[in-house]
């Protein structure tokens, strides 16, 4: 009876655990496609005043940020179980951006 007790307590934290590490990567995906949308307006900027070197570096950067969004959101997807992880961070980081002008 001990040893069925200790297993589903057991059970029990290692879910909770699990639970609250897929937490933690759904905002890092959402600061991530924060920094992500930033580099892609620098890189814009600069392509905008002909500031051709730097540009084609903010891209590359800026290209770098789109495969960990996506290696990020399979990763959620596939081992956490989290439908449509990419979007649901998009509208987080729509949100968040949204709240801090002060738009309702």
């Amino acid at each position: 009876m001990k040893k069925v007790i200790l297993f589903l307590l057991g059970v029990a934290l290692t879910s909770g655990v699990f639970a609250q590490t897929a937490a933690k990567e759904e905002t890092k995906l959402t600061n991530s496609i924060v920094d992500k949308k930033a580099d892609k307006h620098v890189a814009g900027r600069n392509l905008k005043h002909l500031r051709v070197k730097k540009a084609l570096r903010n891209r590359r950067v800026v290209r770098a940020d789109r495969r960990h969004i996506r290696r990020m959101g399979n990763h959620l997807e596939n081992r956490h179980g989290v439908n449509h992880p990419v979007h649901k961070a998009k509208v987080r980081a729509k949100a968040m951006k949204d709240a801090k002008k002060g738009k309702d």
